[in-house]
């Protein structure tokens, strides 16, 4: 598998009267690039959700994805909706998929799923690509950090068992500010949460914009990204930038 754990990978388009109509893929630090050149002879999309309860907000979320990629030169010829209501297939319809697309929202919910489909073993021989995005790229890890956005999210666990796919510990919609772009909670996630959680470990910060990308082993860091480590920020690479990660 080739893997993006990105941040933000979708710009959402939207009618005068504020309706989301579509999607187009981010061309922030050539992500667009890179997934098209990657897709070229793709025929299957999977579109993985993390709330299986949003029917319709998921049907369509996938349905602006599959029409996106067809609109870029993408020969896709179907897409499927994995939820709930056919996960008993999840074998048969994620061993044809060309194209795996990770829903954000809530890390929980999703990593369950994920583990319950057994998507490890199932994508452990697959060519397919995978992006995880946000909640999504950070159920993929080894050690997932799952820091509250909510008053109601501070009592959760802090540290879960992830898929394994990656050793280094994602913050999506990082801010130097409030620590992310969504905190709905009282309180600053990066002074209250993130500096003291990283008492020990190495915590990646990555804006939207910003994503990993692993293929044969290596792993990719573009854009703007920074570390806490120890209580200490450091930023270790820029915009139109990339590093190999160590």
């Amino acid at each position: 598998m080739k893997i993006f754990f990105a941040s933000d990978s979708l710009v959402s388009i939207r009618n005068e009267a504020g309706e989301k109509i579509g999607v187009t893929i981010d061309t922030a630090n050539y992500l667009k690039e890179k997934i098209l050149s990657l897709l070229q002879s793709a025929k299957h999309f999977v579109f993985i959700v993390n709330e299986s309860q949003y029917i319709e907000h998921n049907e369509n979320s996938a349905r602006h994805i599959f029409e996106e990629l067809c609109r870029e030169g993408v020969g896709l010829i179907d897409y499927v909706v994995l939820d709930d209501r056919n996960k008993s297939q999840a074998k048969d319809i994620l061993s044809k998929a060309d194209f795996v697309f990770l829903q954000g929202g809530i890390i929980a919910p999703q990593l369950q799923f994920l583990k319950d489909i057994d998507f490890v073993q199932v994508m452990k021989d697959s060519d397919a690509v995978v992006l995880g995005k946000s909640a999504g790229a950070m159920v993929l890890q080894d050690v997932v950090y799952n820091y509250p956005e909510t008053n109601e999210d501070v009592s959760n666990p802090r540290w879960l068992d992830g898929l394994g796919y990656s050793r280094y510990m994602l913050i999506p919609h990082f801010n130097l500010d409030t620590g992310n772009l969504y905190c709905f909670g009282d309180f600053n996630l990066l002074n209250d949460y993130y500096i003291p959680d990283s008492k020990g470990k190495v915590l990646y910060g990555i804006p939207n914009g910003s994503y990993i990308y692993l293929e044969d082993g290596v792993f990719t860091l573009y854009g703007e990204a920074y570390t806490i480590a120890d209580g200490n920020i450091t930023k270790i690479c820029e915009n139109e930038k990339y590093i190999i990660l160590e």
